[in-house]
């Protein structure tokens, strides 16, 4: 037995060892989320690492995004301390997973510059959030209008904080006492406005609740653009992502479930069924990605095209965005100069016919003359010749393909493993009435299904007639 206690604690040394010599090769993203050992964030190693997060965050609370802080050297922590003028990044989990850190850090040492530091970064989550709920990417504001301004759901931002606002007030772990009442109160408030939020922003699709969009205007609510390539459209990743999260959500209210409930089913509905995303090297020796054939898969766009009244009063919106601005881009192709204004770019490209198909666009300064074109084809189709006779591209290319993530099955695991579990537990017995009163329908959930009388007969949530056993 002391032989088996001693080969023990020699195996757990060299673990220990093991994870303290290894830091510098694991990622900062996983670093922060606790894959070390928890004894190892009271090492002097992670110490070292703390105070260079705690010197470089920027004066508005947060800190730069895309940053392995872990392995700055001397001169980068100088270039760092110098740009703390700089905004502060909540995308890409930049701000929520170095506060997880410090919270680590400090839970193991007591330092109390880390508890400041952890405190000061969230005062600026309070700071940045808006005024119905829901937080943008980066803070202080931009305020020329750009999309980095709007309720930012891309790359899971929302989600993100969500989750680390939960984390403080359950107050489990390293969040053990972390902040104090004053703080605390205000971590509910801030999730509750953002659960709101959540639900206010749900898109409406022609009386049918659907899902999300990667950005949401601040006052309005509606979907909104974001980069060139990410036009207004329903986010396949990004909703599945929400979802998850949401359904995690203890003793949801009426509101909540059925709001989970209807974006279920509409994503179920509009999947590209027994289809897979599979990474290749093409007939040009480029790392490539196309869809297969593949029996009970399913995959959806990064961005889907919004269909019916609603697609209109969204697209509208966004043309006439686009049109105000008055911005032009010029594009050289065989020695010729052709100039498009974004509105004429946005609006020749775009096919109402086209409603609830993935769309894609081209981000490349090299290719003016895509940014924000409608494009409908994921794998390689023939160029062709636009309205001002410019030969233009008409599909992704393999960098754009591989580059970013336009095809995914990401709502799969919800469908058909999460939502089963959660809708066992709290759907079925729900009721609410639908927003167009004069029907005089009654929506229901029933073994996680939402369905809809009317007239004595029962439809499904795409208003397919259908029986009920």
């Amino acid at each position: 037995m002391k032989k088996i206690l001693i080969l023990f604690l020699l195996s757990w040394i060299w673990v220990m060892r093991g994870n303290a010599e290894n830091a510098s090769s694991m990622k900062w993203s996983q670093i922060c989320a606790g894959k070390m050992s928890a004894a190892w964030y009271g090492s002097e190693e992670a110490q070292q690492i703390a105070d260079v997060v705690v010197t470089i965050q920027r004066n508005s609370g947060g800190w730069p995004k895309n940053v392995e802080m872990h392995k700055l050297t001397e001169s980068q922590v100088t270039q760092y301390k110098n740009e703390r003028n700089k905004q502060s990044c909540l995308d890409n989990t930049a701000t929520t997973q170095e506060m997880r850190f410090l919270a680590k850090v400090y839970n193991k040492t007591k330092v109390a510059d880390y508890k400041a530091s952890f405190q000061k970064a969230l005062n600026m989550i309070f700071k940045v959030e808006k005024g119905r709920g829901g937080w943008s990417q980066y803070y202080p504001l931009s305020g020329n209008g750009s999309y980095h301004d709007y309720i930012t759901f891309n790359d899971d931002l929302v989600t993100n904080v969500m989750k680390l606002l939960r984390d403080i007030i359950d107050g489990k772990n390293e969040f053990a006492g972390l902040v104090d009442e004053t703080s605390l109160e205000r971590c509910v408030k801030s999730f509750d406005r953002a659960l709101n939020m959540i639900i206010n922003c749900q898109v409406d699709d022609n009386g049918i609740p659907s899902a999300w969009c990667a950005q949401h205007d601040t006052t309005t609510l509606m979907p909104v653009e974001g980069r060139p390539h990410e036009l207004p459209s329903i986010s396949g990743s990004e909703s599945a992502a929400l979802l998850s999260f949401l359904m995690t959500i203890d003793n949801p209210s009426e509101k909540l479930r059925n709001c989970i409930t209807s974006a279920v089913e509409w994503l179920d509905a509009h999947k590209i069924p027994d289809k897979a995303v599979q990474d290749f090297t093409n007939a040009n020796g480029e790392k490539d990605r196309r869809l297969i054939d593949k029996s009970g898969s399913a995959v959806w766009g990064r961005f889907i095209q919004f269909g019916g009244a609603k697609a209109e009063e969204i697209y509208g919106s966004f043309f006439e965005k686009l049109r105000n601005r008055g911005k032009s881009r010029s594009y050289t192709y065989d020695g010729k100069t052709y100039t498009y204004t974004e509105y004429e770019i946005a609006t020749r490209s775009y096919k109402p016919e086209m409603a609830y198909q993935p769309i894609f666009a081209i981000y490349d300064n090299a290719y003016a003359n895509l940014f924000y074109r409608f494009m409908y084809s994921y794998e390689d189709q023939p160029d062709s010749i636009d309205w001002r006779g410019c030969l233009v591209q008409t599909s992704l290319n393999a960098n754009r393909r591989t580059s970013y993530q336009f095809m995914g099955s990401w709502p799969l695991k919800v469908i058909n493993t999460e939502y089963p579990k959660w809708a066992k537990k709290w759907a079925t017995g729900i009721y609410a009435p639908l927003k167009n009163e004069k029907e005089k329908c009654v929506k229901c959930v029933k073994n996680g299904r939402v369905l809809i009388r009317k007239n004595d007969r029962t439809y499904n949530a795409q208003g397919q007639l259908v029986k009920i056993q």
